[in-house]
């Protein structure tokens, strides 16, 4: 990663062969030059430059807005642990489709149309796909090497731009898009809610921005007794190297599917309350794969925090937010809109 005139790529890509002219406008014309936040025009021959003379390039289908040193401490591991994570499970698959129904469940995705939003922390792309099909322009933004895996995913989406940066100090004008989202992403941050009023600058007024948190139970029962398990394993599990890690999921998946997830399914289609009350029910009805992925993803995951609504409320108050709708299944889905 560079900075200054030179030309930002990533260590060991290649400048890209998708051609700068297919970079949406809409998402041109929302950029600012990473290292002056000067407005930007296409480069056909790089990517993006301003009138600065800086230019960041297109590399492997993503535009590389990544600058400074390699991010260190928590940052850097989780960086590194969503980059193994995404390269390594970056396939879309089918089941993504129904989560995408409970994630977007509260909002109204006819009022999209037209409309330039922000997939904040985009993994591999899997919710940005559903969402470019409803929104007028995209840009798909994570600072970490799933940049790769979602421009593999995004390729064949031309109102969608991939872009490599943290959010905390992404590329953006001030107040540009209308919808912004953000799922699964704060809540690994070392202060999730400055990452969040972070966001807020680069949504306009009126627009929308929808979060995944993770949350906890307010008393005790059997998934507080289950995330204290899961918070002592990960106390080992973030310690150990990504590859053996994926090895180790998928036998604890195993468990967890057969366990709990299918006895929970039984339960709920024989009516047996005790069964149907077990926990990890967004599960049932999904193949093995997704828990082996999730598991990953709970365990590999160094920094984690988890909310009670008393906790998240005060963001959106203290921010002048409006909340359109607030749900907590397992994880809290949260829509709001800057008056």
């Amino acid at each position: 990663m560079f900075t200054g005139v030179a030309v930002a790529a990533s260590g060991g890509g290649r400048v890209s062969d998708r051609g700068t002219g297919e970079i949406p406008k809409e998402i041109v014309e929302r950029l600012r030059c990473p290292t002056c936040g000067e407005s930007v025009e296409a480069d056909q021959s790089v990517g993006i430059r301003c009138a600065g003379g800086h230019r960041y390039a297109m590399v492997d289908g993503y535009l590389d807005c990544s600058k400074g040193a390699v991010a260190e401490g928590s940052t850097g591991r989780t960086f590194a642990s969503f980059g193994f994570e995404w390269n390594n499970f970056d396939e879309v698959r089918d089941e993504d489709e129904g989560f995408a129904e409970v994630y977007f469940r509260d909002l109204d995705l006819a009022s999209l149309e037209g409309k330039v939003g922000l997939d904040a922390g985009c993994g591999k792309g899997r919710y940005t796909r559903f969402l470019a099909t409803h929104l007028g322009a995209t840009a798909a933004l994570d600072g970490s090497s799933a940049v790769e895996a979602a421009a593999r995913n995004l390729a064949d989406i031309p109102s969608v731009l991939v872009v490599k940066s943290d959010l905390r100090d992404a590329p953006f004008a001030p107040e540009s898009f209308d919808f912004i989202s953000s799922l699964g992403v704060l809540h690994h941050l070392d202060d999730p809610q400055a990452g969040f009023t972070r966001l807020l600058t680069y949504l306009a007024p009126g627009g929308q921005i929808l979060l995944y948190l993770y949350s906890r139970p307010p008393t005790l029962g059997l998934r507080a007794v289950a995330l204290s398990l899961a918070a002592a394993l990960r106390k080992v599990t973030v310690r150990l190297p990504h590859r053996l890690l994926k090895a180790l999921s998928a036998p604890i998946s195993v468990c967890l599917y057969y366990g709990v997830v299918v006895p929970g399914e039984y339960g709920e289609r024989r009516g047996v309350a005790a069964l149907a009350g077990l926990p990890m029910d967004a599960y049932r009805g999904k193949p093995l794969r997704s828990l082996v992925l999730d598991t990953f993803d709970r365990l590999s995951a160094p920094v984690e925090h988890r909310y009670v609504w008393a906790d998240l409320a005060p963001w959106f108050s203290e921010a002048g937010m409006a909340v359109d709708a607030a749900r907590d299944e397992t994880g809290w889905f949260i829509l709001a809109h800057k008056p």
